[in-house]
């Protein structure tokens, strides 16, 4: 099915916020990654379902805000610092917590999609492009259509 729209944007991001983050990362976000959140900046996508290889399915509650002072990618990158390795890049999460996270750490030009379980510390691959996640999702209506 693939994303439909976008609900509740925080408002555009400006290139200069963008730069400014990939720099304090050490990573180039991909242009596809770069276009959406500079058009929907912490919105909600509907559908939000997605599977994983494995057929348990997921939720992409939201893409993590640039712009939100109270909550935003930055605050998320240095929360999860002690946790994560280096290349590893929170960008949304689902609504119990855990977050879905760009993994540079085999290729800095294709970074595959993995899901971080924050109960049991442990990441799983969704899959290999954001353009590939957005593609996947789906709503219940979907299923039962």
């Amino acid at each position: 099915m693939g994303v439909s729209r976008w609900l509740f944007v925080d408002g555009p991001v400006e290139e200069n916020i963008m730069n400014t983050v990939e720099k304090s990362f050490g990573v180039s976000f991909l242009s596809d990654y770069k276009e959406c959140v500079i058009k929907f900046n912490g919105g909600y996508p509907e559908p939000n379902k997605f599977d994983f290889d494995n057929g348990i399915q997921g939720v992409f509650n939201d893409l993590i805000s640039f712009t939100n002072e109270d909550l935003n990618i930055q605050m998320f990158y240095n929360f999860n610092l002690d946790t994560f390795t280096r290349g590893i890049v929170p960008f949304a999460r689902d609504p119990f917590g855990n977050l879905l996270c760009f993994d540079y750490r085999e290729s800095k030009k294709e970074p595959q999609i993995i899901f971080y379980n924050h109960e049991e510390s442990d990441f799983v691959l969704i899959c290999n492009s954001f353009t590939e996640l957005l593609g996947r999702m789906y709503s219940i209506e979907d299923e039962e259509g």
